[in-house]
């Protein structure tokens, strides 16, 4: 993804988020999807209200914002074709317990690694290593020297 439409993404995230009430637990840009782990308040049927208008919202100013399309003119290819901003819809699920909130958090740290270069073989096992020795407390806050980038693990 290319810095300017970064910025435009981690803006209108922000900026959505704060707007519906939607906490941000974790966040990665992985450059052609998104991972975003929220948290909602309220009973749960109003969290899926919240959690439904919120993603709607996001996921279209995300399709008119990086797109450029508008409302009634629809994405169009170089030959003047008809396409799909998104591939598929928005994945949702709800994480239980604590086993589940790591599993969560060694997926989103092993995307984090992958968007700053690393193989992906190399990502699963560095996510692994550093969340199985307990050397990081907080997933957020890694990143990768351009010389680690290729080492074997």
């Amino acid at each position: 993804m290319l810095g300017a439409n970064k910025i435009k993404v981690n803006s209108l995230v922000m900026t959505i988020s704060k707007r519906y009430r939607v906490r941000l637990q974790k966040y990665v840009n992985v450059g052609n999807h998104l991972h975003l782990v929220v948290k909602l308040s309220g009973s749960p049927m109003a969290a899926r209200r919240q959690f439904k208008s919120w993603i709607r919202l996001l996921t279209a100013r995300l399709a008119f914002e990086i797109g450029g399309s508008k409302k009634g003119h629809p994405f169009k290819d170089e030959n003047g074709q008809r396409v799909k901003f998104w591939d598929a819809i928005p994945f949702s699920r709800v994480v239980h317990g604590l086993r589940g909130w790591k599993d969560m958090d060694r997926y989103a740290l092993k995307n984090q690694l992958e968007s700053q270069g690393l193989p992906k073989e190399r990502a699963v096992a560095l996510a692994r290593e550093l969340f199985d020795s307990r050397e990081i407390s907080d997933s957020s806050r890694i990143y990768l020297r351009p010389d680690a980038r290729g080492a074997a693990p």
